[in-house]
């Protein structure tokens, strides 16, 4: 598929799908908002973050899991998990789409969500929650934007290669999550990219609203279990 270049915001440009999505939309003038430039967990830096770049393209990666019983989280380990992986992005993206509407621009929007957003797990609770929170972000706003042209969809990975699933699973859990997967593998990064790549080409343009889960097959797997 041809694709024009584009403006692109990417909201956690520095993690593995992060690097991965940048490098596959090379092309594109690309705006990176990461840990390094802007920290989602504070809040006073979100509000006050203003930028004039207006994008054609918004892809939302940002994300913690701090694997944790839900009774010993404490109140400000929940505000921060929520903060990164939801709060403060509603926030910019607000801005943000008061811009692009003003523009009269043609947008796309692709969140990354997670099979979390669909499902639950001991010691995944706020983490749980906050993708399910995207995924129905990614619904309704598809149905509130659509008529101006602005698509949302959601990319959910299953278990991706990544440092923060290495740190989060043993090599045991990881070599039990192949054996339960059809395709007998954790996914790539790079699978996500490509995924992320085809929602934002303009030939994808009456797709929104849409959830693509991108997990190797393990969650059609009925005995499929940790």
């Amino acid at each position: 598929m041809a694709r024009l270049k584009k403006k692109t915001i990417i909201f956690g440009s520095s993690g593995d799908i992060g690097k991965k999505i940048k490098q596959v939309l090379n092309k594109d003038k690309i705006l990176e908002i990461n840990s390094k430039n802007l920290d989602l967990g504070n809040i006073e830096q979100v509000e006050n973050f203003e930028t004039n770049f207006i994008p054609d393209n918004i892809i939302f990666v940002s994300a913690k899991n701090n694997p944790k019983d839900f009774l010993s989280l404490s109140n400000r380990e929940i505000q921060e998990i929520f903060n990164i992986n939801f709060i403060s992005f509603i926030k910019i993206l607000k801005k943000l789409l008061k811009k692009i509407i003003k523009a009269k621009k043609k947008c796309k929007i692709v969140i990354i969500t997670s099979l979390y957003s669909r499902v639950g797990r001991s010691q995944r609770a706020i983490y749980s929650i906050s993708k399910h929170a995207l995924l129905g972000l990614t619904r309704n706003l598809a149905v509130e934007l659509g008529p101006k042209g602005i698509t949302v969809n959601a990319v959910s990975p299953g278990y991706v290669d990544t440092k923060m699933t290495r740190n989060n699973l043993t090599l045991k859990q990881i070599n039990f999550l192949k054996s339960k997967t059809p395709l007998k593998k954790i996914i790539l990064p790079n699978d996500i990219a490509r995924i992320v790549k085809i929602l934002l080409d303009d030939e994808t343009k009456s797709i929104t609203g849409q959830e693509i889960i991108v997990d190797g097959g393990i969650s059609i797997n009925g005995s499929f279990g940790l």
